[in-house]
């Protein structure tokens, strides 16, 4: 095997490497980025629900802050 052919058969290797790295890591950002977005989607939707609570009075009834 020549010189050439050896050094870009470790080039092709290791850019199937750097490239599953990213897939990987591209992989968890978006993951991270997906529960990041349901949770905000889900803290607005308590927020919304505790808001009718107090609308009723419900929620300052039984969920007063103490000072």
């Amino acid at each position: 095997m020549s010189f050439q052919r050896h050094a870009l058969k470790i080039q092709k290797e290791n850019m199937t490497e750097i490239t599953l790295l990213l897939l990987v890591l591209l992989f968890l950002v978006g993951c991270f980025g997906v529960v990041y977005f349901y949770d905000r989607k889900l803290v607005k939707s308590i927020e919304e629900y505790e808001e009718r609570l107090e609308k009723k009075g419900i929620f300052k009834r039984h969920f007063t802050k103490r000072s």
